[in-house]
């Protein structure tokens, strides 16, 4: 395992006076006309200018050790205020680091380890000059794995408070304090990662480490790259010289919007190729499987799906907080001929989020009673029910009520077809046309809002269906 080597020279500091500052919560600083609560560390921050550096990035972090290096460690973040003053109510531990990050001036201040006694006040916190590290970022997916690594990565300073969320394909800067360092590129959702692990993926392929040639000086600008994020890859091969020789250029590309019109950041996106659900052929729903997220400008790109069952396919979006889907959405339905040429990335548009939609229906059976093969017992006749072109599918018994959450709202296909397996199997091999099995219903799904609709018939096929693909293949 790789880890930082040559770090600068830790700075110790036991300060142990009482400040009765501001107040603030765990994560975020807080403001000079809260009172009240006791502060454990505080300061004020200054530029290279002496000037007040408001609305300044503070981050208190663990310490890593050896074999914690490669991933970002736990901390607490806080902002200065207009005084330039930060405070935490707690410390996250009995030693730690401290960062300073300010953006609009690219100063930087950097302690590696501060001991908290009591209290931490730093009365006088001045910024230095950052240096620059600039560069470009693209991937290639896991071949071994069923997992799509998306195009959220973290680009992150080896052992330390600084990193970045990076677009891939996207150019991206890192402020870091003078030393000598290592970077560390990794997918950035931690859901991705755990899959990535779990599909027998060493932590080495997946947290790429890279050593930064030069020792970084204050102020200097390095501009190095592109990169590329792969498990194939051995390290020196990480850095390309040229974007062409580091990027993969046949890809997906769109841009999503929340309700309010702005871009929407966070929103987890799924690639939908089973259209009819027609691979659903275990458990009770399908699983909506997010394959990247979007980044600050609502930007979200993805390598082609590996398959293309149908003509086309689509592409399911939804927002998520504290494990609800409060914002959702569908792109158009993506032709399997745009891609299949494809020599750059495709831009599938524009695409804005609502508020989900939900259903509640039924379903009966209809039985033709000289088929002596059909049975009308409700509980032996299971159906699946489900939108076309979204991860919303669910199987119930014929005869109960089915209710579905969290829809993209707007004109939506509902489709409905035998909840046997084998029966799908079946009629798949024959020579049947699929409309003979598989029912389209057009169906409105208004927004924040259930829809109710009346029941709806099916139909049970005869026994011998399974028994006709059999005989023909004989």
């Amino acid at each position: 395992m790789m880890y930082m080597k040559n770090m600068l020279v830790p700075l110790f500091f036991v300060l142990a006076s009482v400040g009765v500052l501001v107040g603030c919560t765990e994560k975020t600083a807080g403001t000079v006309t809260d009172t009240g609560n006791t502060v454990a560390v505080s300061g004020t921050v200054r530029d290279a200018d002496g000037k007040v550096a408001s609305n300044a990035i503070v981050r208190m972090a663990r310490i890593a050790s050896a074999d914690e290096a490669l991933v970002v460690p736990d901390m607490f973040e806080a902002k200065t205020d207009t005084a330039g003053v930060f405070a935490f109510d707690s410390a996250i531990a009995d030693t730690f680091q401290l960062a300073v990050i300010d953006s609009a001036s690219e100063g930087i201040f950097y302690m590696p380890q501060v001991v908290f006694k009591d209290s931490v006040v730093l009365d006088s916190i001045k910024l230095e000059k950052a240096a620059v590290f600039s560069s470009v970022l693209y991937y290639e997916d896991v071949a071994e794995a069923d997992v799509s690594v998306g195009s959220h990565f973290t680009v992150y300073l080896t052992g330390t408070p600084f990193y970045e969320s990076v677009f891939a394909n996207d150019s991206f800067r890192v402020l870091i304090p003078a030393g000598t360092w290592w970077l560390e590129f990794f997918p950035g959702d931690p859901q991705i990662v755990a899959k990535l692990q779990s599909s027998g993926v060493a932590d080495s392929l997946i947290f790429r480490s890279w050593e930064i040639p030069v020792e970084v000086e204050s102020g200097n600008t390095l501009d190095i790259g592109p990169f590329i994020w792969s498990t194939e890859v051995e390290v020196d091969s990480l850095v390309k010289e040229s974007e062409e020789a580091a990027k993969d250029l046949a890809r997906l590309a769109g841009t999503v919007f929340c309700k309010n019109g702005k871009p929407c950041e966070d929103v987890e996106v799924a690639v939908i190729t089973d259209l009819y659900g027609l691979k659903f052929t275990e458990g009770d729903s399908l699983e909506f499987v997010a394959v990247t997220k979007t980044d600050s400008l609502g930007r979200w790109i993805i390598n082609l799906p590996k398959e293309v069952p149908e003509d086309s396919f689509r592409v399911e979006f939804r927002k998520v907080q504290d494990d609800i889907v409060f914002q959702s959405g569908v792109s158009r339905y993506i032709l399997a001929s745009e891609i299949e040429s494809l020599k750059d990335t495709l831009d599938v548009g524009e695409d804005t989020l609502h508020k989900p939609a939900s259903i509640l229906m039924g379903v009966r059976l209809a039985v033709d009673s000289q088929d002596t093969n059909q049975s009308s017992n409700c509980m032996v006749n299971s159906v699946v029910v489900g939108f076309k072109g979204t991860s919303h599918f669910v199987r119930d018994m014929t005869c109960d009520m089915i209710s579905l959450n969290d829809l993209p709202d707007g004109e939506q296909e509902m489709i409905l077809y035998s909840g046997d397996p084998r029966v799908i199997a079946a009629q798949e091999k024959s020579d049947a046309p699929r409309w003979t099995y598989v029912t389209e219903t057009a169906v409105y799904l208004p927004e924040n809002a259930e829809q109710k609709v009346q029941w709806l018939t099916y139909t049970p096929p005869s026994k011998n269906i399974l028994e006709e693909p059999l005989a023909k293949e004989e």
